[in-house]
């Protein structure tokens, strides 16, 4: 793959809940879309009809499935990607921002690696700012990796065992490297270029002692100021 050329980067997410911080999520993406290196589409697995106006506001792509169990869930997304033309696949939460700077970083990896992610992130209490970093070469973080679309069609798209509810990052990078091919880690930079936005209806809810305690600021300069706006609107409300 030529760094001349754009590279068609899908991305892929499962919905449940949370529609004022899925809105900040889409948000994001439509920043990530304008960066001048990638053609960029996203498609989303769903199970809430009232999810759909939230989509088709923002040109996502959907599929209905239920929640539970949610290996089951983001595997029949997944299979709906197979007639899709792209060359890697960027998994996040609806609860993620990427930052621009993580995908500038990234072009070094299209097309010599066929999966890579993250060794850091930050971690954002939605309803008060609160702000963590986590740096771990240990940890498998699922938001912002990418997995070529020939990992994909040899896994037969199927990524995850069906039957999970929890452990999905960890079950699925076993399941590429049981294929032969090694999940590489992208080093830190100055500033994470992944953010979670954390509420009470997190799987893994904001953790104190998670991490170190960092400067919010850092991360909000990184967003555009609708996002900043939408963040800071959550403060002080149940998502």
């Amino acid at each position: 793959m030529q760094k001349s050329n754009k590279i068609n980067l899908l991305v892929y997410l499962a919905l449940w809940r949370r529609p004022e911080i899925t809105e900040l999520c889409f948000m994001g993406l439509d920043r990530l879309k304008r960066h001048d290196s990638f053609n960029i589409s996203v498609f989303a697995v769903i199970s809430e009809k009232e999810m759909i106006p939230l989509c088709d506001k923002y040109g996502v792509k959907w599929i209905m499935h239920d929640n539970q169990p949610l290996g089951k869930k983001k595997n029949y997304g997944l299979r709906q990607l197979k007639n899709i033309d792209f060359d890697y696949m960027m998994e996040i939460g609806s609860d993620d921002l990427i930052t621009n700077e993580l995908l500038d970083q990234y072009l070094d990896y299209f097309g010599k690696y066929e999966c890579f992610g993250i060794s850091d992130a930050a971690y954002i209490n939605s309803e008060t700012l609160e702000c963590r970093r986590l740096t771990s070469q240990k940890t498998n973080y699922g938001a912002g990796r990418c997995i070529s679309k020939k990992v994909l069609e040899e896994c037969n798209w199927v990524l995850w065992n069906d039957g999970l509810g929890r452990g999905l990052d960890n079950n699925s990078i076993l399941k590429i490297e049981t294929l032969g091919y090694k999940y590489q880690k992208v080093e830190p930079k100055d500033v994470p270029g992944v953010i979670d936005i954390k509420s009470n209806e997190n799987l893994w809810k904001f953790n104190y002692f998670l991490g170190e305690e960092y400067d919010v600021n850092l991360v909000l300069q990184k967003l555009s100021e609708n996002e900043i706006s939408k963040l800071n609107s959550l403060v002080n409300v149940s998502a």
